[in-house]
């Protein structure tokens, strides 16, 4: 477990770097255990995801697989979360044992 982060809104943006330098990490992302993204390489530019909360769920979790640890393990991102007017970025690794979580939590 990496990071809970309470939004307010059921619906906010995902975008993922390659956080420090690009190395060829390769990802898969899951959200709730749907697989929102396959085998996607990090780099510069951003991964998008559009979220949506599903509110009948006590925990909503992104998961980060490495798909590759690249040339410099292990497989390292920045996530930045975008809910409304405010801004969360989280540093996730993840390596063939290991992956990062990131919780989400909807307050009302």
């Amino acid at each position: 477990m990496i990071k809970v982060i309470e939004v307010e809104s059921k619906t906010f943006k995902v975008d993922m770097y390659d956080n420090g330098q690009v190395d060829g990490d390769t990802i898969s992302l899951y959200f709730n255990g749907k697989l929102m993204v396959s085998r996607q390489r990090l780099s510069t530019e951003p991964i998008h995801l559009n979220i949506t909360i599903d509110p009948t769920r006590n925990d909503n979790e992104l998961v980060m697989y490495a798909e590759n640890l690249g040339s410099i393990p292990p497989n390292t991102a920045l996530m930045v979360v975008t809910v409304g007017d405010k801004r969360y970025e989280v540093n996730i690794s993840s390596s063939e044992q290991t992956s990062g979580t990131v919780r989400f939590k909807l307050i009302e």
